[in-house]
């Protein structure tokens, strides 16, 4: 992952640690979208196809566990 969608993603996962799980979190996208091979993660966002595919139909709080996922796919994946 690029040190500038590492930085960008991990400033939006704090803003989405602060909302009320009620609300509807902002997308994770950083309008990357490319996949890599190996991890079968966005390399810019760290969402599976899956989680990319139910995003725009999932609830606030479905919304807010990929959200969780995702920090803790930062805390691992170092740019």
């Amino acid at each position: 992952m690029n040190r500038h969608w590492h930085q960008q993603l991990s400033a939006r996962w704090q803003q989405v640690q602060l909302m009320d799980t009620h609300e509807h979190p902002p997308s994770p996208c950083l309008s990357v979208c490319v996949m890599h091979p190996e991890s079968k993660l966005c390399q810019g966002c760290l969402r599976t196809l899956d989680e990319i595919g139910r995003w725009g139909s999932a609830t606030p709080a479905e919304q807010h566990a990929i959200w969780r996922q995702l920090g803790q796919r930062l805390e691992t994946i170092q740019p």
